[in-house]
């Protein structure tokens, strides 16, 4: 019972993959196997913009770039505990290219903070004392995010994401 469960789930997914590739793709362009894979390269980026922080929720101001991997944010924050996903998603071939450079300022007044880049499972720090610089990054297939965490964090960030030409 269990073994027909799962074979039925692989078919379903393999299914919806068919339906969604064939749907939104140009048949005179590129193979089938080139339409499955944008066909579920656009549908997990679908999903990854979920896991950004909404910008209703988030402290400052966000003016988004191209995508979701790119833009300006601007925050004061007083007491913040917690994560703000910033920018990012999760895409195997980035239209925009998989050269980020950001730049930074991050003032701590008080408490803690830590701004990070999410590369697949992996965290690397940016920044966790008050620093002003600019870093480049090149995102893989997967999950790529600038996150804030704060813990009574009291202060400013000013973060710019943007492309790198021919990097």
């Amino acid at each position: 019972m269990k073994k027909a469960k799962t074979i039925l789930s692989v078919l379903l997914v393999l299914s919806i993959i068919g339906v969604l590739s064939a749907c939104s793709s140009n048949h005179d362009k590129g193979s089938l196997k080139d339409n499955l894979i944008d066909g579920w390269d656009r549908w997990v980026q679908s999903f990854s913009k979920h896991a950004l922080t909404k910008e209703k929720d988030l402290q400052g101001e966000k003016d988004e770039g191209v995508d979701a991997y790119t833009g300006t944010y601007v925050a004061a924050y007083d007491g913040f505990n917690g994560k703000e996903f910033i920018f990012g998603g999760t895409a195997l071939n980035r239209e925009n290219g998989n050269h980020l450079q950001v730049t930074y300022k991050l003032t701590i007044e008080g408490g803690t903070a830590e701004l990070n880049w999410i590369a697949g499972s992996d965290e690397y720090s940016v920044a966790n004392t008050s620093s002003e610089d600019t870093k480049e990054y090149t995102i893989s297939s997967g999950d790529n995010y600038l996150v804030l965490k704060g813990e009574n964090f009291s202060g400013s960030l000013e973060v710019s994401v943007k492309d790198v030409r021919g990097g």
